[in-house]
């Protein structure tokens, strides 16, 4: 033992000599150190931006005497979190650049890489953050708009108006084609926001195709057979709309309805002997009304409703029954064509249809039915008004039935007339003429996406604006969206004074709001 740890120490002084041997004694040397370029990133250590937003870095630079002159930079970033395929989004010493990446799920983040090139030596020095992108798109009003007539883009748009506890501005350009990396096919003539399963989603429909877009991103969430439990779709849809558990998606002349909040897809449409219409009155209104579905068969010439679309109680559609001493027949009025329908908030139905022989437009009324269980009480006619002498109605393309008011909008290609049917005899006035050049080519009520399902005892009010503005788009060298404000009750001016304008769009098809 004591042979070994004499050998052990040997070594150890051996090894020690070696090493001395090789240090060099540079103290006597003369150095020169390289010019270089330090990056300050203090309090920087991670970047932040808002999808659509600018990413603005102004990095610190200490260049050490250098010539800036020649200095050249370069801004990458990764295309998806974790990917190792870059592209070049700037090329100045500082970066302002648009970020249209989807917002990150928790725990991902996109790299940005930020380079500075000494071009007299080829050195590069290099810094990089990490950026997470997240998401700003919110309640506001989505819009669908067209550049060729063929395809359509969605668009977004938050201001203080339509946007609850906001007080800024916002308008996003070409929002769904700047995630999914292509237009919709077809011109959306409709769109719906609701809930599938608890997640947001915005349904939007063409004349040949339904596609879903999940508005926490917009990326496609489906179309046609995938968002069906038939696998088939619908080669023709006609409408989207809603009751309380209930979403009303109709096609090919049937109506479907599904309660999406419990349900993935939508599913088999009711068959009855009936024609559904585009426009049929939906009763939403929280307050268990008899009969939620109303509508006229332009095929054969009659009412029909419908109490609920819900397992429990009467799921059927039936014929209006004759009436012989009322207002009106709802059993037997041929030739006629759906131009509107609504329901009001008294639980009345609205039915705005157009003669096909004369021309002339009347507004039927119906009242909501009665309970009667277990087969409520039909609705039953209560007035007709006669609008054959509105003024330029024969050249109207949009309507609006007001469910808290009497009174109805109708627009032509550049004037919009509100039509007040509180007495007896309807009376008219035009309300907004359109900028010269401009031609209207869409007309809504601005309600919020649940609007009116919410209940008044549990949920928070809605925004001030609700139901108290006209939201209008139109198109000239440019589409462009009007927020038009209504003011007094029951007579449907309209706030010229205080109208909001938004331009930069393309033609505008259609108009949805989003929570």
């Amino acid at each position: 033992m004591k042979n070994i740890k004499t050998l052990v120490l040997l070594l150890c002084v051996v090894l020690s000599g070696a090493m001395s041997s090789c240090y060099d004694d540079l103290s006597s040397l003369d150095i020169k150190p390289i010019p270089g370029v330090a990056i300050d990133t203090t309090g920087v250590s991670k970047l932040a931006v808002y999808q659509f937003e600018h990413l603005v870095v102004q990095p610190k630079l200490d260049i050490a005497g250098l010539s800036e002159s020649n200095l050249s930079y370069k801004w990458r970033i990764n295309v998806q979190p974790d990917d190792t395929v870059y592209q070049v989004i700037g090329e100045e010493k500082n970066l302002d650049y648009e970020i249209r990446f989807k917002p990150n799920v928790a725990g991902k983040h996109h790299q940005l890489y930020y380079t500075v090139t000494d071009n007299s030596t080829g050195l590069e020095y290099i810094m990089a953050w990490p950026v997470v992108v997240r998401n700003n798109i919110g309640e506001g009003l989505v819009i669908a708009e067209t550049s060729d007539g063929i395809n359509t883009d969605l668009s977004h748009i938050m201001h203080s108006s339509v946007t609850s506890d906001y007080s800024g501005e916002s308008v996003k350009y070409g929002v769904y084609s700047a995630i999914n990396g292509r237009k919709i096919d077809g011109l959306v003539k409709q769109m719906r926001f609701t809930k599938v399963f608890g997640a947001d989603v915005l349904y939007a429909i063409t004349d040949n195709s339904t596609v879903r877009i999940n508005t926490l991103d917009y990326t496609s969430g489906g179309m046609n057979g995938e968002l069906f439990f038939s696998g088939t779709g619908s080669a023709k849809p006609q409408a989207l709309g809603g009751i309380v558990q209930g979403d009303i998606f109709i096609a090919d002349g049937k109506l479907t309805g599904t309660y999406l909040g419990a349900a993935r897809k939508i599913g088999l449409p009711f068959d009855f002997p009936f024609v559904v219409p585009d426009d049929v009155a939906l009763n939403g209104f929280n307050t268990n009304p008899p009969v939620r579905i109303n509508f006229y068969d332009e095929v054969n010439g009659h009412f029909v409703y419908m109490p609920t679309i819900q397992q429990f109680g009467d799921r059927k559609m039936h014929k209006a029954p004759a009436v012989t001493d009322g207002a009106f027949n709802p059993a037997s009025l041929p030739g006629k064509v759906n131009m509107a329908a609504g329901a009001n908030s008294n639980g009345d139905f609205l039915h705005l249809l157009k003669d096909k022989s004369t021309g002339a437009f009347e507004l039927y009324v119906m009242d909501g039915g009665g309970n009667n269980y277990p087969s409520p009480i039909p609705p039953a006619p209560k007035a007709v008004y006669d609008l054959s002498t509105a003024p330029d109605i024969e050249n109207a393309t949009q309507f609006v039935l007001l469910d808290n008011q009497r009174v109805m909008y109708y627009a032509t290609s550049s004037k919009i007339y509100a039509v007040l049917y509180a007495t007896d005899t309807p009376v008219y006035e035009e309300r907004y003429t359109v900028p010269a050049g401009e031609e209207i080519t869409t007309l809504q009520i601005y309600q919020q996406a649940d609007y009116p399902f919410r209940s008044e005892s549990w949920d928070p009010p809605y925004i001030s604006t609700n139901n108290r503005q006209l939201i209008m788009s139109t198109y000239g060298t440019e589409g462009k969206v009007y927020i038009l404000p209504m003011i007094n009750t029951g007579v449907g001016n309209i706030d010229a004074s205080k109208i909001k304008t938004f331009s930069g769009f393309k033609r505008i098809t259609a108009i949805a709001t989003q929570n």
